[in-house]
């Protein structure tokens, strides 16, 4: 069984062009040299932290901590709350130091592209912190060019990928113990889900109503379970387990909120929501994921403390 699509490469997004308006004034721009850079992030103290992906935005209020080379993770654990962050360096390109407002970002704050010109992260220095850290970093780092940005051109590309037999597919689904086994699968097919979760049967992977969402979102906090939403874009994955919020509504956007993290995911781009049947801990695990309409993914809902709990709330909730 073999796939093949068409698939152009994002050009530079708004946020970076708007950044480049201000090129040179309101806005710096910095060595490529992200991770340098991402390594001095622990001297600016307390940071409020924004991770961009196609459809949510997460907030948060965090300490960078002292990175080595080599272990671009972050890990914290709360009351019945943990937060996991993991980084795809390579993907980590361009920086630019943003010193006066501009647009939505705030003064005194760092924001981070991809090599497709795509916001990967925001960091912001709090009110009354970090001293003179911020602008002596920025100094140290300046680039010596403040009149261009490189924007990538976004020229298309043609894909193809093998996806083997209904047998082999579902053989190497079930022996998948971690991502790392799941996303090599995904690979197959050039990391199109859609095209995988329609290649095998419904007990691995089918397609549940998209108002199932928020009906699990709304119904987790009425009971006061913990939920692991993780969300992500080509240099971030973010995972997050707390008893999260009820859903507060603004137009498309769900936001939900615990202990100073605060979450917005964009109902408007999930195309299709997915029940999901993986191996893990001795047991098969279930999660609900969002695709957008070209089959990319946009965020995973699991359980947060104990898979029989969410597995209860999915059949008091699941709309098929």
């Amino acid at each position: 069984m073999s796939v093949m699509a068409w698939s152009p490469a994002p050009a530079a997004s708004p946020l970076l062009r708007q950044c480049g308006a201000a090129l040179g004034d309101r806005v710096l721009r910095l060595q490529d040299e992200p991770l340098a850079i991402l390594k001095a992030l622990y001297r600016l103290g307390s940071l409020v932290v924004t991770t961009f992906t196609s459809g949510s935005r997460v907030s948060q209020n965090m300490h960078y901590p002292a990175f080595h080379e080599g272990e671009w993770w972050l890990e914290s654990v709360g009351d019945r709350c943990r937060l996991r962050q993991s980084l795809q360096v390579s993907q980590w390109h361009s920086v630019l130091a943003v010193l006066e407002p501009t647009g939505a970002l705030p003064a005194r704050s760092l924001v981070f592209f991809d090599r497709q010109g795509q916001p990967l992260q925001q960091m912001a220095v709090a009110p009354d912190s970090g001293g003179l850290a911020f602008e002596e970093l920025v100094c140290a780092m300046l680039h010596p060019d403040q009149q261009t940005l490189n924007l990538p051109a976004g020229l298309p590309r043609i894909v193809a990928g093998e996806l083997g037999s209904l047998s082999q597919l579902e053989r190497d689904w079930a022996g998948s113990t971690d991502e790392e086994d799941f996303s090599r699968l995904l690979q197959r097919c050039h990391n199109q889900r859609s095209v995988l979760y329609r290649s095998v049967r419904d007990s691995f992977a089918c397609t549940v109503r998209p108002e199932t969402l928020p009906a699990v979102l709304a119904e987790a906090s009425r009971r006061d379970n913990a939920t692991t939403l993780c969300v992500g874009n080509q240099g971030v994955r973010l995972c997050m387990t707390a008893p999260w919020s009820s859903p507060r509504w603004q137009g498309s956007h769900c936001h939900l909120a615990h202990n100073g993290a605060l979450v917005s995911l964009d109902m408007a781009r999930m195309h299709s929501l997915w029940r999901l049947r993986k191996p893990g801990d001795g047991q098969v695990l279930t999660a609900l994921e969002a695709l957008d309409e070209n089959g990319n993914w946009l965020w995973t809902l699991s359980a947060g403390e104990a898979e029989s709990d969410w597995r209860g709330l999915l059949m008091d909730s699941v709309i098929r």
